[in-house]
C-alpha cells in the first residue's frame, strides 16, 4: 500500500505538470474563436491524465527528461479528450455526463462540439509539429504515430464497430478489437513514441508494444467493471450504458480473471527492462486497484 501510496503521489505531481502546460495552449487572438475555445477547454479541463502519465513512465526505461515528453503527453491527451466529445455525441454514445459534468454537446451544443473534436485533433498534432524539444525526425515519426492512433488503425476504426454492432449479438473477439483500438490504440502510442525518443531496439520495442496493449485493453476491463458497479458521482460519467461492456458478455468474475491475465501478461513483458520498469509496474497496479 506503501507503494501505492508513493505513486499516487508521483501521479500527481506529473498530472499538475500536464494541466499546467495545456492552460498555455488556450491563448488565442482571434476573439471571433472564443467560443470554440471555451468548448474546447471546457472538456480539456478536469482529466485523469493517464495517457500523459503513462508517457513520462515509458520516458523513465530510457531516463528522457519530462520536458522532452511534455508536448506529445500533452497531444495524447487532446487526442484523447476529442474522442471523449466526439463519441458523447447523440449519434455516438449518446452520453450526458463526462468528467463529473455535462458533457460537451450538452452545454455547447452539438455542432460546437464537433468542431471541438476536430479542432483538438488538429492542435494535437500541431504541438508535436511545433515542438522544440524534439528533432525533425522525431516530430515527424511521433506525428505519424499519433495521426495512426485516430485513424483507421485506431480511434476511427473501434468507434465504427462499436456502432455498427452494438445492437448485434457480439463475440470475444469483437469486443477485444474495439477495446484494443478504442482504448489501447493511446497507450500503444505512448509506448512506441517512448521508443522511438529512447531509440530503443527490436526487443524492447516489441516488450513495450506488448505492454501497452494489454495493459491498454486491462484498463478497458477495469473501465467496464466500474460501467457495471460503479456510480455516476464517482465515475464522473455515465454508467450501465454501454451496448459493448466486456462485463456483460463474460460477467463479473470472469472479467476479473481476464483482468488478472492482462494485468500479468502485460507485467511479464517487461522484465526485459529490470528495475527501470518499476515505476510503470506500480502504474499498471494503481489502475487495478480502482476496483479492488
Amino acid at each position: 500500500m506503501d507503494k501505492i501510496f508513493d505513486f499516487y503521489s508521483k501521479y500527481q505531481t506529473l498530472k499538475h505538470l500536464v494541466d499546467d502546460k495545456l492552460r498555455l495552449y488556450r491563448e488565442s487572438d482571434q476573439p471571433l474563436l472564443d467560443g470554440l475555445i471555451k468548448s474546447i477547454y471546457y472538456s480539456l479541463e478536469d482529466g485523469k491524465r493517464f495517457r500523459a502519465i503513462f508517457t513520462f513512465l515509458l520516458g523513465e526505461l530510457y531516463d528522457i527528461p519530462e520536458k522532452k515528453l511534455l508536448g506529445s503527453a500533452c497531444a495524447l491527451e487532446m487526442v484523447h479528450t476529442a474522442s471523449l466529445i466526439m463519441g458523447d455525441l447523440p449519434y455516438m454514445g449518446d452520453s450526458q455526463l463526462r468528467r463529473g459534468k455535462p458533457a460537451n454537446h450538452v452545454v455547447f451544443g452539438q455542432d460546437v462540439a464537433l468542431l471541438a473534436s476536430i479542432g483538438l485533433l488538429s492542435e494535437g498534432m500541431q504541438v508535436v509539429l511545433d515542438d522544440a524539444q524534439l528533432n525533425a525526425d522525431e516530430r515527424v515519426q511521433i506525428g505519424s504515430i499519433l495521426s495512426n492512433s485516430f485513424g483507421f488503425n485506431g480511434l476511427a476504426a473501434g468507434q465504427f464497430v462499436d456502432l455498427k454492432l452494438k445492437d448485434k449479438h457480439v463475440d470475444f473477439e469483437i469486443i477485444k478489437f474495439i477495446n484494443q483500438k478504442k482504448t489501447a490504440a493511446l497507450f500503444m502510442a505512448s509506448g512506441q513514441i517512448a521508443a522511438i525518443i529512447g531509440q530503443a531496439d527490436e526487443t524492447q520495442m516489441k516488450a513495450i508494444q506488448e505492454f501497452s496493449r494489454d495493459i491498454g485493453f486491462a484498463f478497458q476491463i477495469v473501465d467496464d467493471m466500474l460501467d457495471v458497479m460503479g456510480q455516476e458521482k464517482v465515475v464522473g460519467k455515465n454508467v450501465a450504458q454501454d451496448k459493448m461492456n466486456f462485463v456483460k458478455l463474460v460477467g463479473i468474475d470472469q472479467a476479473r480473471e481476464y483482468l488478472d491475465e492482462y494485468h500479468q501478461r502485460a507485467e511479464k513483458a517487461l522484465e526485459v527492462f529490470g528495475a527501470k520498469a518499476d515505476g510503470l509496474k506500480e502504474f499498471s497496479q494503481y489502475l487495478i486497484e480502482r476496483v479492488r
